[in-house]
């Protein structure tokens, strides 16, 4: 499995991803933090969110929602517990899959930190993801964290060849 990104053993904790973006941290803090942005980069076929929702500030909730299926309907969503702009961003994380038939499971809640460094060639961004309590999650996490890293870099790219 080729995971780019990606630089802890996959499967194990915590799941750390990274990468120099080539744009300024501000630029990069804003793909995190907008709404628009986020839905952009956040989740590929066939797991990506019909809504997200984002209360920035410390303590504020932010929940990423993937379209209902005939069985489920599934959300990511956390709160914000740290939110320095531009630098650092932490916030608890769980999944939560409503049931058709009423039942709702909701995974205990992880952490994830994500700081943005200036670099010689833009940003260097660091997201540990920790708390993940089953391997098999962990490396669902690393995969999906890998993929979106892409993601990010092919919208910054865009922006840049524009």
């Amino acid at each position: 499995m080729n995971l780019p990104f990606l630089t802890s053993p996959h499967g194990s904790d915590p799941v750390v991803v990274e990468n120099t973006f080539k744009a300024p941290p501000a630029r990069v803090f804003r793909a995190w933090t907008d709404p628009a942005e986020v839905k952009a980069w956040f989740g590929q076929a066939p797991h990506s969110m019909s809504a997200i929702e984002i209360d920035l500030r410390e303590g504020g909730a932010w929940k990423f929602s993937m379209p209902p299926t005939e069985t489920s309907r599934d959300a990511l969503r956390g709160t914000y517990v740290t939110v320095e702009p531009d630098r650092k961003l932490v916030f608890t994380w769980c999944h939560e899959r409503e049931f058709a038939d009423g039942r709702v499971e909701v995974t205990p809640d992880s952490e994830v930190t994500v700081t943005f460094e200036p670099a010689e060639q833009g940003t260097f961004v660091r997201l540990t993801h920790s708390g993940i309590r089953k391997e098999d999650a962990r490396k669902g996490v690393g995969s999906g964290w890998a993929a979106s890293f892409g993601s990010i870099q092919a919208l910054l790219e865009q922006e840049e060849a524009a």
